[in-house]
């Protein structure tokens, strides 16, 4: 039975300020650690380890997520613990260079930095150095040193995973992983007519449901839209009007139109999860006197999904909340996704529906993972409504 995560009433000495994780098992911003006068290191074995569990040994490895390298290092990350020394991202780098960033992040952050790799490797803040050399080049030239075959069927094998670049620089194609919406892609690289155009231009891809998307597919992101492939055997009594019309019917009520959206809002769930502790529960350990939000057990590093389009408005510590992320609605509303062990976002970035914000934890004052998710009048504490009122009224079904 899944544990029932509750944070409690706020107390400044009883606030755990664990840090924000910075891979693809929980990427995000690199934060503060209050830590203690212990060894922080680890072999390179165990860092092996590591890089198999996040990203399958491969160290060049950039499938378009946002994460780089074999550690699945952020740009953030990479930057703020001084990796641009080496190469402008960690994919660019050698094995000898990540290890030696990730040796400093694990100084600062602790294995929790890596919250499921690093209890499938046993990494911990007391193994041995490592005794790397950073001067060793790309993560090409480390592959090297095997042997000539594993060299050849390394660089071959990322091919695939590396996002081509166009004229201008940015992104043309993109790799789905896993978590990823059409929604979600096409806010995060700005794809102009949104979702709806990203599965019109990849709908030989995607198949003939947008919901259903597989790791591993390549999409198009500013190609020309594709007929879909059953109108050669489509009856032709109407033929261009009604061509648009299929796949808005198809489109599942999460994901609304522009015109729709003014009219009423959809929304996806948070995570894909059963409900903990319910809204208005009562009890001493909330500071109102009841819970004013509603419990999604689920382990640490969970995918976080925004639940509509919207601007950020706070996007790190909470207090008894933990790390946390606002975000501000069209409708008026403001959602929180608190007791996160990773935040995807800052203040201020626009966030489109079904984007990951971040990852599930248990900081602040938890007894356990989960994600508290609270639906609010204003961006502060105390305007709280029934957040699982307002996720039904937008299609999700919980």
């Amino acid at each position: 039975m899944a544990v029932r995560g509750r944070h409690r009433r706020y107390q400044p000495n009883r606030i755990n300020r664990a840090s924000l994780t910075v891979t693809a098992g929980g990427a995000g911003m690199a934060l503060p650690l209050i830590t203690s006068g212990v060894a922080h290191a680890a072999d390179v074995d165990t860092w092996n380890k590591v890089a198999a569990c996040e990203s399958s040994g491969n160290w060049s490895i950039n499938t378009g997520n946002g994460y780089y390298g074999g550690l699945q290092f952020t740009q953030s990350t990479w930057e703020a613990y001084g990796g641009t020394v080496y190469a402008h991202r960690a994919d660019q780098a050698g094995r000898d260079q990540q290890i030696a960033i990730a040796e400093k992040v694990l100084k600062g952050q602790g294995p929790g930095a890596w919250p499921v790799c690093s209890v499938r490797a046993g990494l911990t803040r007391g193994g041995a150095a490592p005794g790397v050399d950073p001067s060793a080049g790309s993560a090409r030239t480390a592959t090297a040193s095997a042997s000539p075959q594993t060299a050849k069927r390394s660089v071959r094998d990322v091919k695939p995973q590396t996002t081509p670049q166009s004229h201008a620089g940015t992104a043309e194609m993109y790799t789905v992983v896993h978590g990823d919406t059409l929604s979600g892609i096409a806010g995060s690289r700005h794809v102009e007519g949104g979702w709806q155009r990203l599965y019109e231009t990849n709908r030989r891809t995607v198949g003939s449901d947008p919901d259903l998307i597989l790791p591993g597919q390549r999409l198009d992101l500013h190609g020309k839209a594709q007929s879909p492939a059953r109108t050669r055997t489509a009856p032709a009594e109407k033929p261009a009007a009604d061509r648009s019309t299929p796949h808005k019917a198809r489109a599942t009520p999460h994901k609304a139109t522009p015109e729709h959206s003014t009219r009423s809002h959809t929304l996806v769930a948070p995570v894909n999860a059963a409900t903990g502790t319910q809204y208005h529960a009562a009890g001493a350990s909330w500071s109102k006197g009841y819970h004013t939000g509603v419990d999604f057990p689920v382990p640490t590093g969970t995918s976080v999904k925004a639940v509509a389009a919207g601007h950020v408005v706070s996007a790190g510590w909470g207090g008894s909340f933990g790390y946390q992320v606002v975000i501000r609605h069209a409708d008026g509303r403001y959602t929180q996704y608190g007791h996160l062990s990773a935040i995807s976002v800052k203040d201020g970035q626009s966030v489109a529906e079904g984007q990951r914000i971040g990852r599930s934890g248990s900081t602040g004052n938890s007894t356990g993972p989960h994600l508290h998710f609270e639906v609010r009048t204003g961006p502060g504490f105390g305007t709280d409504i029934d957040p699982l009122a307002y996720l039904r009224a937008g299609g999700v079904r919980i």
